[in-house]
């Protein structure tokens, strides 16, 4: 009987490091499983607010765009200079809303994209300006630049495969 206590301590023994053994390699998986997890979690929140800074500048660069034609379109012998400026300013209050989702967007991207968002932002400002001013404002030039600058926009959200 000597003989068979070594014998079942050794299988013990096995048993014990086989178990601590396993179960290492499962944390050590689990942990692999949650960097992964965060990994995807990052790339979404990443996405989503891209996507919802995408809207952002297309909402507010239509509004601008309504309001400086609202402006340029204002009848002066109608409108006093206190509803053309506050008309000018509700303009210029959504340009700069636009200017500012436009520079969130611009850090994300190549150095060449910033210089875009700047000048259309600038343009912008000079429409609204020149529409206060009673001038015509014609915007199909910054319209044009702004839908390229948002087909990168939307490039820069659709998953690759």
């Amino acid at each position: 009987m000597t003989d068979s206590a070594p014998k079942t301590r050794l299988n013990a023994t096995h048993i014990s490091i086989f178990v601590a053994a396993l179960s290492l390699c499962t944390a050590l998986y689990q942990g692999y499983l949650n960097t992964q997890a965060v990994g995807v979690f990052s790339r979404d929140v990443t996405h989503r607010e891209t996507m919802r800074s995408c809207r952002e500048a297309v909402e507010y660069f239509m509004e601008a765009e309504l309001r400086i034609r609202r402006l340029a379109s204002a009848n002066r012998s109608v409108y006093g200079e206190k509803e053309i400026a506050e008309m000018a300013f509700e303009a210029r209050r959504t340009v700069t809303r636009f200017a500012a989702v436009a520079t969130y967007l611009a850090n994300f991207n190549a150095a060449k994209l910033r210089e875009p968002y700047t000048a259309i932002t600038g343009n912008l400002e000079a429409l609204v300006t020149n529409a206060q001013a009673g001038g015509l404002t014609d915007t199909g030039p910054v319209e044009a630049r702004f839908y390229a600058l948002n087909e990168n926009c939307v490039a820069s959200v659709t998953p690759t495969k």
